[in-house]
């Protein structure tokens, strides 16, 4: 189907620019204002897509790096892009290389690198404003492309991050799963690697999931998606944010350590904990103790759980 992608890399393991990987399996649309479900509802979504050497090589029709920033307000639709390469380029682009022999899998002409290049606006689906001028629209809508993705990356991020200090609440599932390890020349082996996921579902539907499939500590995919009907396409991903193999450092700061963080723990979540533990294991039931880890009050409460007797 046209303009319907899929990355599969769960049933296997990939070896990738000599790093194993493994990944969820994710299929997408790239955002159209034509198939948007619906525009009578305001709302933001965010696509940032970045394709590995193979997968460029096997979609040769998709861009290999851009992001997306769909705005839905007051019935007009408002779509910014960043990296936008024009699909007939890439393929002309392609062609030559597969006749000069040389293809290295870099299929992107423009690479996401802060400064948007495309937008166009709907009013009620009538098209007022087409522009693909990196000056032009980077100029004129720049910043604020820049400042409504940030904000809207950081709210939802703490969400995210609140999910994961409730966790006993927000059915959080987090898992771990070593990589295999690469043997060197000389018989040295790679120290164990593992890929971390965490997906969490809040109160109001949203299911967040954040992906390290590398291993190196880093997330680099984040997904958040409600299942209320809105979409541009049938199986056209998440509909809220979808971070794919993120390599921009800008998003890497705001992403970057939410799997570490879900399997380690955080620092307000270890704040909460001991606050918790302070008022269960006072003196006095469900009152803060300041010295609720002392050695005499301790002794009382597993005297009572461990009477003595003859």
């Amino acid at each position: 189907m046209k303009g319907k992608y899929i990355f599969v890399a769960v049933i296997g393991i990939l070896l990738l620019s000599s790093a194993m990987v493994i990944s969820k399996d994710f299929d997408f649309q790239l955002i159209s204002l034509e198939n948007v479900s619906r525009y009578t509802e305001d709302r933001v979504a965010y696509q940032q897509i970045q394709l590995n050497e193979k997968q460029a090589l096997a979609s040769p029709r998709v861009d290999a790096a851009f992001a997306s920033l769909l705005i839905i307000r007051d019935g007009k639709m408002y779509l910014i892009k960043d990296g936008y390469d024009n699909p007939a380029e890439l393929e002309t682009k392609r062609l030559l290389m597969e006749i000069q022999d040389q293809l290295t899998g870099n299929l992107s002409l423009n690479e996401i690198n802060g400064k948007p290049d495309f937008i166009r606006i709907t009013d009620r689906r009538i098209e007022v404003m087409k522009k693909v001028n990196e000056d032009f629209v980077t100029q004129n809508f720049g910043k604020f492309y820049t400042n409504v993705r940030d904000e809207f990356l950081t709210k939802h991020i703490t969400l995210f991050r609140n999910l994961m200090i409730g966790r006993a609440d927000s059915n959080i599932i987090v898992t771990r799963t070593p990589l295999p390890r690469l043997t060197k020349l000389g018989g040295a082996v790679d120290e164990t690697k593992f890929a971390i996921t965490v997906s969490a579902r809040s109160r109001d539907e949203k299911i967040y999931y954040a992906e390290d499939a590398d291993g190196d500590g880093i997330t680099e995919t984040l997904t958040v998606n409600i299942n209320d009907g809105f979409h541009w396409g049938f199986k056209s991903g998440p509909n809220i944010i979808f971070i794919y193999q993120n390599k921009d450092p800008e998003i890497q700061k705001l992403i970057g350590n939410l799997t570490k963080d879900a399997y380690f723990g955080t620092e307000e979540e270890q704040t909460t904990l001991k606050k918790s533990m302070s008022k269960e294991f006072s003196p006095k039931k469900n009152v803060v103790s300041t010295n609720w880890d002392d050695k005499s009050i301790i002794n009382r409460w597993v005297s009572d759980l461990v009477p003595q007797t003859d």
